[in-house]
């Protein structure tokens, strides 16, 4: 079976940052440490400074992916409904790497810690 593509450009008009922040809030846990770090390191990363316009267009049309509830796989099935938001994540930190700095890294950590209590897995997706 072929993998499926996802196309996130089509979802970069689905972004807002209220709509993120509410999102993480409300399913943070059920998210896990490792997507929820990498949506807050694209998150720090669009709004930093000097990011390219093709890297901040990827980020935003990664994480309007992860605000669509009924998405390839929706959010509700267990384990496996955000799989493909992570997928969609992961793509966007592989094209923000240079983007990405320690301290960013940082804040995403600590935005982790703060929300579900734990680090253990805080790490790049990419």
């Amino acid at each position: 079976m072929a993998k499926k593509e996802i196309d996130t450009a089509a979802y970069a008009d689905k972004y807002s940052d209220e709509g993120l922040m509410s999102k993480v809030k409300r399913v943070g846990k059920k998210m896990g440490g490792k997507l929820l770090y990498n949506v807050y390191v694209l998150y720090y990363v669009l709004k930093s400074r000097d990011v390219p316009v093709k890297v901040k267009a990827e980020i935003l049309g990664a994480l309007g992916y992860v605000l669509v509830p009924l998405d390839l796989i929706p959010d509700f099935i267990p384990v496996a409904g955000f799989t493909d938001d992570l997928a969609a994540v992961a793509f966007a930190v592989h094209s923000a790497r240079a983007q990405i700095t320690p301290g960013i890294q940082q804040q995403a950590e600590n935005k982790v810690h703060k929300l579900i209590g734990s680090t253990d897995e805080c790490e790049l997706a990419a």
